[in-house]
């Protein structure tokens, strides 16, 4: 097999994965198999490697998956948009803010240009970087999904102002808080107006309730410190890896 030829492979495998649901485990188990034995092949591949590391994510494996990125990271090289889109989102994914915000550098100094593919792992690390200028700013180009809009205003109201602040305070509560846990990370746009962050993590029902209660409280008590009412048009949710939806509908 020539190098062109494991790569279309590795691609086929994770366009394979991408039209899984997470709960599909007897579907992902087998092309988290193929990859493995691309991989006896070839060792090195970035390629292969950013799908192992997507089927990690999809079946719950924070710590593979973690240690899979840093393999990825450490080799380095250059690899084709497709496969940097999915390495980034997987980056974004395990919440490692600070490598995705690299990968992306180069993608957020030319919005125009990278919108259409890079729509989502930009908005994605806008928000987990809690740097709303950056889906402010795409906010302002034609052609923009009007699907996006509650984004677009959630971000336009306050990446300006203080609750700029009040956001990213509420995001340190919650990294605080499940980090550890998290293996994928999106976002849900409710009744045209409110912007829900899912987190979707390696724990059952009874424990993300539990969590999610604690940092409800933790977050409740920033905003009486700070004499203020609670942010009312974003909310989170934390969910079992297994709830996560495939990348591609049907």
């Amino acid at each position: 097999m020539d190098n062109e030829d494991y790569k279309k492979q590795a691609r086929e495998i994770i366009n394979e994965l991408l039209g899984y649901s997470y709960s599909q485990i007897f579907d992902i188990a087998p092309a988290e198999q193929k990859l493995k034995d691309l991989q006896s092949l070839y060792p090195n591949s970035i390629e292969v490697l950013i799908g192992l590391m997507l089927a990690a994510i999809m079946l719950g494996n924070r710590q593979s998956a973690l240690e899979l990125s840093d393999k990825i990271w450490n080799i380095g090289g250059e690899i084709s948009d497709f496969f940097e889109l999915i390495y980034t989102d997987c980056l974004l994914n395990l919440t490692e803010v600070k490598k995705a915000g690299i990968l992306l550098q180069s993608r957020l100094a030319n919005i125009a240009a990278n919108l259409e593919f890079f729509y989502m792992p930009m908005a994605k690390y806008s928000l987990l970087s809690t740097n709303l200028n950056i889906i402010s700013q795409i906010s302002q180009y034609p052609n923009v999904d009007e699907l996006e809009f509650p984004l677009f205003d959630f971000a336009n109201n306050h990446a300006f102002d203080a609750t700029s602040k009040d956001f990213a305070a509420m995001m340190t509560v919650l990294m605080n808080e499940a980090k550890n846990n998290i293996c994928a990370f999106d976002y849900n746009l409710v009744n045209g107006y409110f912007v829900e962050l899912i987190f979707f993590t390696d724990l059952d029902i009874e424990q993300n309730q539990n969590l999610l209660k604690k940092i409800d409280e933790k977050i409740n008590g920033y905003f009486l410190s700070m004499n203020r009412e609670r942010m009312d048009d974003i909310g989170f949710k934390l969910l079992n890896i297994k709830n996560h939806l495939p990348w591609v509908a049907d």
